[in-house]
């Protein structure tokens, strides 16, 4: 698949509430039917009225028009939730699917290019499909609960509504990883700037290598 059309697996991971819509991040249509990815925190691991918008604007070599609001959507359901690497599998109605293929962070190298799709600003309401190149900094791994993971460290600043976007080998349009977001140290006595963490104002981002989410279809 040729990276510029991977527009087409992107969408909006949102809720329905009484005023509308409330979109909360990014999440991406892989090669198994009606079946989503996203990050886990993005649907805080409840899936009452979560939906995934499909919006209108969804040519991303076309001026999107940031006045058109219209947002249908299907629903979905958590399939599965990995909690320690922060992954979660929604499962939806439809027949849809995507043909791409699923790799893993082993599949790159330091220095590598790669490309991010996704809405950074729609937690802030501004609804625009985005694609991003990158640099991969460093290939770590991540403990918690006793587990190892593997991440890579992007060389790129990334918004909230970046979390859930799939990251491509420029190369060959393989999906190697997934955005969770900045990297914020656990510390006390942190503050916020306009809902803003200053510990996350740095030009890198963490992404979870993809093979983990095939293990989850599995």
């Amino acid at each position: 698949m040729d990276i510029r059309n991977l527009h087409q697996i992107v969408y909006t991971i949102g809720r329905i509430t009484p005023s509308g819509i409330d979109l909360l991040g990014t999440g991406f249509l892989i090669n198994k039917q009606g079946t989503f990815v996203t990050a886990a925190h993005v649907t805080n691991n409840d899936d009452n009225n979560l939906v995934v918008a499909l919006n209108p604007n969804t040519n991303i070599n076309t001026y999107q028009d940031t006045s058109d609001t219209r947002v249908s959507y299907i629903n979905v359901k958590i399939e599965k939730i990995d909690p320690i690497r922060d992954i979660c599998i929604l499962k939806s109605g439809s027949d849809i699917l995507s043909n791409i293929h699923i790799g893993s962070t082993d599949n790159i190298n330091v220095s590598e290019h790669l490309g991010i799709i996704g809405y950074p600003h729609c937690t802030q309401g501004r609804n625009v499909l985005t694609y991003q190149d990158t640099t991969v900094g460093a290939k770590i791994l991540i403990e918690a609960s006793f587990i190892k993971s593997k991440h890579i460290v992007l060389n790129i600043q990334t918004r909230p509504g970046q979390s859930g976007s799939p990251v491509f080998r420029e190369s060959d349009s393989m999906l190697v990883a997934m955005i969770i977001g900045s990297y914020a140290p656990n510390s006390s006595g942190s503050i916020s700037l306009g809902g803003v963490d200053p510990h996350t104002l740095h030009q890198t981002t963490h992404a979870v290598s993809a093979e983990y989410i095939l293990q989850m279809l599995q």
